[in-house]
């Protein structure tokens, strides 16, 4: 067995800590888990609808969902665009583009141009569309009542206040 490997090994037995433990570490890997754990569960919610759990993401901005932080303090009397969804979902255009030809394959979505300037689309959601979203509205909140339970109102503030601090101090990256 490799010398440096046997010495991090004994390191390791004799609760010698290889890293230090920092609370900006603590909290960033409990990030990542609470992150799969919410990820499995989205995949989960979206595969009951047959789609991906971006597409019903996207699905949720063309509703304009208030409870997106993109629709914090903005009232959007139109119906987006794609290049706002992009934007929000700091992904490309042709990645955008993607996902509405999938979602208007499956009549979900539609394009319809802009009363203002015609080159312009705007997205909005079939009346499939609005039933699938409507149908997954009561199984969605049953499921995150569930998920809150034992939470008091205040603490689900404040920590969505940090959330929303911690994203606007790191949206450069």
């Amino acid at each position: 067995m490799d010398e440096e490997l046997v010495l991090i090994m004994t390191e390791i037995d004799s609760d010698i800590t290889l890293i230090p433990k920092r609370l900006e570490e603590s909290l960033l890997l409990r990030f990542i888990l609470l992150g799969d754990r919410l990820k499995k569960r989205r995949d989960r919610i979206s595969q009951e609808l047959g789609i991906s759990t971006q597409q019903w993401l996207f699905l949720l901005h063309v509703a304009k969902d208030p409870n997106i932080p993109f629709f914090d303090g903005s009232k959007h009397k139109k119906d987006l665009m794609p290049n706002e969804i992009a934007s929000t979902f700091g992904t490309s255009r042709s990645n955008i583009t993607a996902l509405i030809h999938a979602l208007s394959a499956k009549e979900l979505l539609k394009l319809s141009s802009d009363d203002g300037d015609k080159r312009r689309k705007r997205l909005s959601l079939t009346d499939k569309g609005i039933a699938l979203i409507s149908s997954l509205q009561d199984t969605r909140q049953m499921m995150n009542n569930k998920l809150f339970d034992g939470f008091q109102s205040d603490e689900l503030e404040d920590v969505l206040d940090f959330v929303d601090k911690f994203i606007r101090v790191n949206t450069s990256e």
